[in-house]
């Protein structure tokens, strides 16, 4: 059966996830019972994932000041610009562009790789770099030009190969992402990031079992790898083992996390009670969460009002 499941922002490194540095994905469950019961249901939340294509609650951490602030209070970064300043190579601009995406400035890192690129034409890691950038802005088709540049230039290297599935992704085009990711994964083999976009590519095509192998292969790799649990748990949700969704979701993140995610994934499998409930007590337990009470209101109306 396929089954397409609504997913929320994690950070700029999901699935959308940053190829040079390992691009992940990530989310968290829970529901009103921990399990819903009834088969799963085609929702056609294509419009939704689109605008939240990724897993979880957890917001893109804040900028921690203005460039010229973090330049004085970052020793890391202090240290790239003063080799910057000395050696004025591309290999440099780019390590300064890294660092600004580090700390989430990445209109200043856009330069920086951008500079690294006139230096060198054949720079893979600053093609790449500019590539993920215009992807994290929101702009995917404007990262295929460098992408496949990097490719180019670096036809051996899996990160560009990933970073072109996370924007074939974002065009929806997840046939195509997935001969990407398949080409990474052959580079870099058994590489957590590359199994991780496989399963969540997984996920968007309704393939639940091809989606829960590859993320238990990702996490067999990497452990610590918190997004490819989160969109194990989706595989789960999509299967209709609620249950096992909200197990995972829960050891991915804090339980308001959990019980928010779990809500999405009753909501786009239609058990709108369940789905309210669930959104309610994400509510409750974290009441900053606005968008947790918006969603419960809509699961409710749509009890009485269901979706065409």
């Amino acid at each position: 059966m396929r089954l397409r499941v609504a997913v929320f922002v994690l950070s700029a490194l999901a699935l959308t996830g940053c190829a040079a540095r390992h691009a992940r994905t990530g989310g968290e469950s829970g529901g009103a019972s921990g399990k819903a019961s009834g088969k799963a249901s085609i929702v056609p939340l294509e419009a939704f994932i689109e605008k939240v294509r990724q897993l979880s609650l957890e917001a893109r951490p804040a900028r921690k000041g203005d460039a010229a602030t973090i330049e004085r209070t970052d020793p890391v970064l202090a240290a790239a610009l003063v080799l910057l300043a000395a050696e004025p190579t591309a290999a440099n601009n780019r390590r300064v562009a890294e660092e600004y995406v580090r700390v989430g400035v990445t209109d200043t890192a856009f330069h920086y790789f951008a500079v690294a690129v006139s230096l060198d034409p054949r720079d893979a890691p600053a093609l790449d770099g500019l590539a993920r950038i215009w992807r994290d802005w929101g702009f995917p088709q404007h990262g295929l030009g460098p992408v496949y540049r990097a490719i180019s230039a670096a036809p051996a290297a899996p990160g560009p190969r990933n970073t072109l599935g996370t924007l074939l992704l974002a065009l929806g085009q997840p046939t195509l992402a997935r001969a990407a990711f398949e080409r990474a994964l052959e580079l870099a083999p058994g590489a957590a990031y590359a199994l991780n976009n496989l399963c969540y590519t997984a996920v968007i095509e309704g393939d639940a079992g091809r989606a829960i192998e590859r993320c238990r292969a990702a996490l067999q790799a990497d452990p610590a790898l918190r997004a490819a649990r989160n969109n194990l748990a989706l595989g789960y949700a999509a299967s209709g083992d609620f249950e096992a969704a909200s197990r995972e979701f829960l050891a991915a993140g804090d339980p308001a996390s959990e019980r928010y995610n779990m809500g999405v994934a009753l909501f786009a499998t239609r058990h709108y009670e369940a789905a309210a409930a669930a959104f309610d007590q994400a509510a409750d337990l974290r009441p900053s969460l606005t968008l947790a009470r918006e969603r419960a209101k809509r699961a409710r109306d749509l009890v009485v009002a269901p979706m065409q």
